[in-house]
């Protein structure tokens, strides 16, 4: 039995540039192709694997219709590894092939070597695994894995490396990768031990052509099978974008049709974003023409499904470098996007629509306990307190508009809220601190950028039962706001004092009645004649009956008030001297102050 492997704790080594040891790789498997010997294979792989991340070489192992047989390390005495093409004219001695002296130190020089693992314990081990890949045990350092070297569902042997650090999807698919060419290999190298003529058999194997081919299919095999662990994993495009970068070692982004980034993995800041008509030019060579686009330092593939196109996916190759290999990954990447902007953009769509049917079922009463769970999956807890609130702003502002500021001028606020539409006006349901309609009002505006509106907030509501009721009264109050002398602005319901019986239904009706029983003549003869005659009365039963506080808010002497009052006792037939006939005169004033404007 060989001399037990030499247990390794070295230091990580310098950080790669991902995609870096990928370039390796494809002269790294066509070593494999060129060895004619098993242990020579084995330990150019382990070479290879070293190469691609935190791995450091342990030992070998073959496995021929018996226990597994460890391959110790070539030595460089040896014939095959002075040859040309054996493990010193390439690479030179294993032990100093990338990943074991390059990047690691040669294993029996390393600095801060440990013990060597037992050597039976370690057979052992081996023996008892099942030709899959597994995590040997091994407590108190880096784990221990054996890669299984699997050819049409056989195990020829097992790698066994260290593992320094936990490895990237990415460099794992890479190391799976070498493993099964290895496999090819060995299985190739043993069928032409079995024939007559091996040398033209196994040449057929090497042939570089063949390999090359071989490993492109397998990269992309590779590549796209990362490509779906990162669509599976959750995290969306942004882990898509990662394992193009990692792979490629090209920065990467998504933007939007008008240039506006979506997401990006790797170095560099934003790039500044392109004039209008350069954008169009782009987005036009982009659908003409298949395959990727160069634009100034970037290459440029579509992100469509089902012919609309949903954006663009660019990676930063400022120096031309980027390969046939690089542009396939690009363009994969870009099929494995669109699924998933198309999903976003029909969630866009979606959401307000089920935003709104919730909003209508809980302000129209027809609510179940079903809607506590659609209020959850949209990010909305129902089981707090809440308001309601009516938003209009007249002209060419959209409702869904309207809508959308409110949101916005609630997060300022630090409101939730939920968004639907009834008639001609925007709904809110508003949870949270109470900020007044008139809070609301400014910061909608302020987003909206026309103070061309008004807002009416209802009553709070413990339950979610009692939101029509604060919707009416939201209704109310926003009427009211709007046919005041001050349409635009922002009305709470407690704030309506009287004026809480108009609004809707017959309280308004019944107002409007009790305002022409009072002022009606008075009215009337203001119109007939342009005169002031209800003002003057409305600022003098304001003041208490004050002369000259009338004469000062309506700058007139006072002598003109005591004349407008007695022409107001002609007109109306009203003694204002007479304590309920002032009551009624006063309440009428107000009702009038708000109900004055045209319908």
């Amino acid at each position: 039995m060989d001399a037990a492997p030499t247990r390794m704790s070295v230091p990580a080594g310098p950080v790669q540039r991902p995609g870096a040891a990928r370039h390796a790789v494809p002269r790294l498997v066509a070593a494999i192709l060129d060895r004619s010997d098993e242990r020579e294979m084995l330990w150019t792989a382990m070479a290879a694997i070293a190469a691609l991340g935190p791995f450091v070489p342990e030992t070998a192992y073959t496995l021929d219709h018996g226990p597994p047989q460890r391959c110790p390390r070539p030595h460089p005495a040896d014939p095959a590894a002075s040859r040309p093409g054996g493990t010193s004219g390439r690479y030179g001695n294993a032990a100093t092939a990338p990943g074991a002296g390059g990047r690691y130190g040669n294993a029996a020089t390393a600095p801060g070597a440990a013990q060597p693992v037992a050597a039976d314990r370690l057979d052992r081990l081996i023996g008892a695994l099942d030709g899959h890949s597994r995590c040997l045990d091994d407590p108190g350092g880096p784990w221990i894995r054996a890669i299984a070297l699997r050819h049409r569902d056989r195990c020829l042997g097992y790698l066994v490396v260290r593992i320094l650090a936990a490895p990237s999807d990415q460099q794992t698919a890479d190391a799976d990768l070498i493993a099964r060419e290895t496999a090819a290999a060995l299985a190739a190298l043993a069928r032409c031990r079995g024939e007559p003529s091996p040398p033209r058999a196994f040449s057929a194997v090497r042939d570089a052509g063949l390999g090359a081919t071989v490993f492109r299919l397998a990269a992309r095999s590779a590549f796209h099978e990362a490509l779906a662990r990162a669509a599976a994993s959750g995290g969306g495009e942004q882990a898509i974008l990662r394992t193009l970068y990692e792979h490629t070692g090209f920065a990467a982004r998504t933007e939007d049709l008008c240039g506006h980034p979506r997401a990006r993995a790797g170095p560099g800041g934003p790039r500044p974003e392109p004039a209008a008509r350069d954008r169009e030019e782009l987005v036009r060579r982009v659908r003409s023409g298949p395959g990727a686009v160069r634009d100034r330092d970037r290459l440029t593939v579509p992100i469509a499904m089902a012919g609309e196109l949903l954006g663009l996916l660019s990676l930063a190759d400022p120096e031309s470098r980027a390969t046939d290999t690089d542009v396939s990954a690009l363009e994969q990447t870009a099929l494995v996007l669109a699924p998933e902007l198309a999903h976003e953009r029909r969630l866009a769509e979606l959401e307000p629509r089920l935003r709104h049917d919730l909003v209508e079922k809980l302000i129209s009463g027809t609510a179940t306990d079903e809607v506590f769970v659609q209020a959850a999956g949209l990010g909305h807890e129902l089981h707090r307190p809440h308001r309601v609130a009516v938003l209009r702003w007249p002209g060419t502002i959209a409702r869904a508009a309207v809508g959308d500021a409110v949101e916005r001028a609630a997060g300022r606020l630090g409101l939730d809220v939920l968004t639907g539409v009834r008639g001609e006006t925007a709904v809110a349901l508003l949870a949270g601190r109470d900020t007044g309609g008139e809070a609301l009002y400014r910061a909608v505006s302020d987003e909206l950028g026309t103070a061309a509106g008004a807002v009416g907030v209802g009553g709070p509501c413990e339950d979610c039962a009692d939101l029509p009721h604060s919707y009416d009264e939201a209704v109310r109050a926003l009427t009211v706001r709007r046919r005041s002398h001050e349409p635009h602005g922002g009305t709470g319901f407690e704030e309506l004092g009287l004026c809480r019986m108009m609004g809707a239904g017959d309280g308004e009706r019944e107002a409007d009645r009790f305002v022409r029983e009072w002022l009606g003549p008075l009215l009337d003869y203001d119109a007939r004649h342009t005169t002031g005659l209800t003002a003057t009365l409305s600022y003098y039963l304001e003041s208490g009956g004050s002369y000259d506080a009338t004469a000062e808010a309506l700058r007139i002497h006072r002598s003109t008030v005591r004349y407008r009052l007695q022409r107001i006792r002609e007109v109306t037939g009203h003694d204002l001297g007479d304590v309920d006939t002032r009551l009624n005169l006063h309440v009428a004033s107000r009702i009038h102050h708000v109900l004055d404007r045209p319908r």
